[in-house]
């Protein structure tokens, strides 16, 4: 008897999770795809106590295929989606001035942290992103952090009305991106749909692994921060500083 069966492709795979069972992103597509890559590492380095666990081998190697695909079709969505919003000049010139902004900001914020660590530290978090949200974010990120070091920022005179512009240019570019997503960032987009099942493809199998990592290592505090997400739980510490502080 002849043998029929093929291996299914990547996207006959995700197609195959139920619509119910698609999450929504929790962590930004490039963030995922980085601690996936992160994970794959850790995974290698201590393959032989996870398989002795009981994870298949190549469920590691899985990890970076997954995540290639979700870069494929993060690409996709993300040219469909930003070719909506450059095509709107109200956006166009709001980024424009934000831009220029933000790169005002950083370089003022630089020269006025130079001799305080923690402040350049969490400066560098603003400025890490790239992209339309991150911008938008950070337009409401940069007067937060300057409420919190008004003495740095005083002594070198900083222009404060700089902050009030950002914190208006936050406000404008995210009800911007809501019209945008109202018409564009919707379940019916084929592009957008297959790029939030990718996403989820690879957090079930980030899940099962750091799973795994965290059974084999539970008497091993290092490695238990190893299998878990730096991104939410840099989140979390930040959260829980901001409500002691309040």
């Amino acid at each position: 008897m002849t043998d029929t069966t093929t291996t299914k492709s990547m996207e006959e795979r995700v197609m195959e999770i139920p619509k119910e069972e698609v999450v929504k992103l929790t962590i930004p597509v490039k963030t995922a795809i980085r601690e996936a890559g992160k994970l794959q590492s850790y995974a290698t380095e201590d393959k032989e106590a996870l398989i002795a666990r009981g994870l298949a081998p190549e469920k590691i190697e899985e990890l970076g295929v997954r995540a290639d695909f979700l870069s494929d079709k993060e690409t996709i969505w993300t040219r469909k989606y930003d070719t909506g919003i450059t095509n709107t000049k109200a956006w166009d010139e709001k980024v424009a001035e934000a831009s220029l902004l933000q790169r005002e900001l950083k370089h003022d914020f630089q020269f006025a942290f130079r001799n305080n660590k923690e402040a350049l530290r969490r400066l560098k978090k603003v400025t890490d992103g790239r992209g339309n949200d991150d911008l938008a974010q950070d337009m409401s990120d940069y007067p937060g952090l300057g409420a919190e070091y008004p003495d740095e920022l005083a002594a070198i005179k900083f222009d404060n009305n700089k902050l009030v512009r950002a914190n208006e240019l936050s406000d404008e570019l995210n009800n911007l991106l809501r019209v945008v997503n109202g018409a564009q960032n919707s379940s019916l987009r084929p592009e957008k749909e297959m790029r939030d099942r990718a996403y989820t493809y690879l957090k079930l199998l980030v899940d099962e692994i750091r799973s795994y990592g965290k059974y084999a290592f539970w008497n091993d505090e290092e490695k238990q921060r190893r299998y878990a997400s730096e991104y939410l739980r840099n989140n979390r510490e930040k959260s829980s500083k901001d409500k002691i502080e309040e």
